[in-house]
């Protein structure tokens, strides 16, 4: 399996037009919406306050904390507002517009490289300038907006990667494996989970290269450059609080998703599950508030913590704690496998209920804030979505099993089946979605260019 370099085709005035009209509209969001600070983000907000104004050995000491790139950026959009006047929070508003203009960009390139007709890479592209969702994370105080492009990045850097390895230049080898060893170092700073999925990813990556003496250096550099700062950070964490990880919310999370799922199922139970699906907002349409309460994310996280506070009693640090959950956590997994197996499946397929105009977090102009209340648009936005998606993704991942998809497209496909698998072990919520739904975008933009006719569209 080989990659061959392109050479794309001039960059179309249609194409610029969508970026600048996008561009129009994220500064007239920039302008006219409000962060409301609630939940998480009052906790990124503090940590942010915390590395601007004191020290690292502050934030560690204290921790540990979540992933600390997001929090470094709300830091420097705190110095600025120091430097400049301008309220902190507007300045992570035009941060937010630059990261979005950065994944328009990259998905684009993708776009192209998957050779995706023009006219439906200018449809993709439109929808991501105005997507809810994503505009949601790009004017909200959330991390999920900060992986959008390292993900792109990471599949960009691959594809490039794997056709150095592949030609065996070595000197673009070299330079393309620190990068990408450097984009999932990134991503695990912004977002845990990446910490788990990069090794699956890269070692799809490197099957499928051509084995030469490239790959072997690939190898190596990309690993390098991968673990030994995340290691070095774990460390850092462990020395200063006694935590060997990158944050402490992982363990917490998956026994107390481990323990729900594994309490007592009653057909009503099982209905209000599925009916969880499409959102909170569905399920007491057709089942009790009390089942639909039980399968919501404050029951799991509840039993979490409760576990949590148990285990701080016996006076252990926290990398004891994190492997008494996860060891609990099995156990409760060992006793009922079979119900387990199912919920978590069940709860994977949110996954794919990613758009949505009820996020939440953003207080949008009046006009706007009008068309996303109403139902039918709310409703139908996020159901036909979620069906594109999974159509689409769906047909991928068949045409990877059967060696009938492009090689760049197995990346994206391996890409999204890796980060899903990782959900099922937590409570899925929306935003959790987010990091790869410039992926399904793509993927979309995929499915449509070999179903739709061949027609001239460019």
């Amino acid at each position: 399996m080989q990659f061959q370099s392109k050479k794309l085709n001039h960059f179309p005035v249609s194409i610029a037009a969508v970026f600048f009209l996008s561009l129009l509209y994220w500064s007239y969001l920039a302008l006219t919406t409000r962060m409301e600070i609630v939940f998480d983000s009052i906790g990124y907000q503090s940590l942010g306050r915390m590395l601007e104004s004191q020290s690292w050995t502050v934030y560690f000491s204290s921790g540990p904390h979540r992933e600390p790139l997001y929090p470094l950026l709300i830091a420097a959009a705190m110095r600025l507002e120091h430097l400049t006047g301008f309220a902190y929070v507007k300045i992570m508003c035009f941060f937010g517009m630059i990261i979005m203009f950065l994944t328009q960009v990259l998905s684009y390139k993708i776009m192209r490289l998957l050779n995706i007709r023009q006219g439906i890479c200018m449809l993709i592209l439109i929808y991501l300038g105005i997507s809810p969702a994503l505009n949601n994370s790009a004017f909200s105080l959330f991390s999920e907006i900060g992986t959008y492009p390292l993900v792109l990045g990471i599949l960009l850097t691959s594809y490039y990667l794997w056709d150095a390895i592949n030609q065996e230049h070595k000197k673009h080898v070299l330079l393309l494996s620190l990068l990408l060893g450097i984009l999932l170092t990134l991503a695990t700073l912004i977002k845990g989970v990446f910490e788990c999925v990069a090794p699956i990813y890269l070692i799809i990556f490197f099957l499928k290269a051509k084995r030469n003496k490239a790959l072997l250096l690939s190898i190596i550099v990309t690993l390098g450059c991968f673990y030994i700062p995340i290691t070095s950070y774990k460390w850092l964490n462990w020395h200063y609080n006694g935590t060997f990880a990158v944050t402490d919310r992982g363990s917490s999370m998956v026994y107390g998703n481990a323990a729900r799922d594994t309490e007592p199922l009653t057909l009503k139970k099982f209905g209000a599950a599925l009916a969880s699906v499409p959102g909170v907002g569905v399920c007491p349409k057709y089942f009790s508030q009390e089942n639909c309460d039980f399968w919501a994310f404050q029951e799991s996280d509840a039993i979490g913590s409760e576990k949590v506070t148990e285990l701080n009693k016996q006076h252990l640090n926290g990398t004891q704690t994190d492997a008494t959950l996860i060891h609990l956590a099995i156990q409760k997994v060992r006793q009922k496998p079979f119900q387990y197996i199912l919920i978590s499946s069940i709860e994977a397929f949110k996954m794919f209920f990613w758009e949505s105009t009820k996020i939440g977090f953003v207080a949008y102009p009046e006009w706007l804030s009008k068309i996303y209340s109403i139902k039918i648009f709310n409703n139908g936005l996020r159901l036909l979505m979620s069906l594109a998606s999974f159509v689409a993704v769906f047909f991928l991942w068949l045409q990877i099993v059967t060696q009938k998809s492009p090689p760049f497209a197995c990346l994206i496909g391996a890409m999204i089946l890796i980060y899903i698998f990782f959900f099922i072990f937590v409570c899925v919520l929306t935003r959790y979605a987010l990091p790869i739904s410039p992926l399904y975008l793509i993927t979309i933009g995929l499915w449509l260019n070999q179903k739709l006719p061949h027609k001239k569209l460019d």
